[in-house]
C-alpha cells in the first residue's frame, strides 16, 4: 500500500517490522507466533497509512473549496458590472464552478463518512474533479473579456 504520503514499500516494510517487534516485546518475546505479529502489524500499519491519506485527501479537497467560494464571490462582484450578454457567458461559468464544487462537496462528506477506509475510486473521482476545477478557475482568471473567452461546456 502506497499513501499520498509517498511511503515506499521499503518505508511500510519497516514500519511493519518495528510494529511486529515491539508487539513481541510487550509480551517478553515468550510464547509468541511472530507470523501473528506480522500480520498484526501490518494491518496496523496500513489502516495508519489509509487513515493518513484520507486525511490527506480531506485537505485536498478542502483546499479547492475554499479557493472555489473565493473565485464565487470574486465573479459576483464583477458580473455586477457586466453587459447582458456578458453576464450570460460569466453565469454560464459561475454555475460550473458551482456543479463542480458541489461535486467536490459530496466527496468530502463522503471521505468524511468513510474515515480512513476511503477507496481508490474516490481519490480518482476527487482527482478529476479538482481538475475539473482548476481548469475552470485558470480559464475565469483570464484577463479576457468573457465575451472573448470560450463558453463552458
Amino acid at each position: 500500500m502506497q499513501s499520498d504520503h509517498k511511503v515506499s514499500a521499503e518505508q511500510r516494510r519497516q514500519m511493519i517490522a518495528e510494529a511486529a517487534y515491539f508487539r513481541a516485546e510487550r509480551r517478553g518475546f515468550d510464547a509468541g507466533d511472530p507470523l501473528k505479529d506480522w500480520h498484526e502489524a501490518e494491518a496496523e500499519v496500513d489502516a495508519r497509512l489509509r487513515q493518513l491519506a484520507g486525511e490527506h485527501l480531506r485537505g485536498r479537497i478542502e483546499e479547492g473549496l475554499a479557493a472555489a467560494r473565493q473565485k464565487v464571490a470574486t465573479l459576483k462582484r464583477k458580473v455586477r458590472g457586466l453587459s447582458a450578454e456578458a453576464r450570460t457567458a460569466w453565469q454560464q461559468d459561475a454555475d460550473t464552478l458551482a456543479k463542480v464544487t458541489a461535486g467536490l462537496q459530496g466527496s468530502l462528506a463522503k471521505l468524511r463518512e468513510q474515515g480512513g477506509h476511503a477507496g481508490q475510486n474516490l481519490g480518482q473521482q476527487t482527482d478529476r474533479l479538482r481538475a475539473e476545477l482548476g481548469a475552470l478557475m485558470h480559464r475565469l482568471g483570464e484577463d479576457q473579456p468573457p465575451e472573448r473567452r470560450p463558453r463552458a461546456r
